[in-house]
């Protein structure tokens, strides 16, 4: 494969990320809805509130790294490379 195709190939996995991440978001509080009336209710991990600037800094950090890893994750798993 030449080069082109590959970095068309890189670009529209990042561009479906995106996209996956994006969806993800806006429709989780439809899901948490549906999960409730279904009886399955997921139980959301429960942190402390970061009291000062540098803890709210953090935690945001911790949380979007955490967030993409597991939408990366989702996505691999849909999307794998053709061999």
């Amino acid at each position: 494969m030449n080069r082109h195709f590959t970095d068309a190939r890189y670009y529209f996995r990042r561009g479906f990320e995106h996209l996956y991440a994006g969806l993800d978001e806006e429709t989780a509080p439809l899901r948490r809805r549906l999960m409730a009336a279904l009886g399955r209710e997921v139980e959301d991990e429960e942190e402390s509130e970061p009291q000062t600037r540098r803890e709210r800094v953090e935690y945001g950090a911790r949380r979007a790294a955490t967030r993409s890893r597991r939408a990366a994750g989702r996505v691999r798993r849909r999307v794998q490379r053709p061999e």
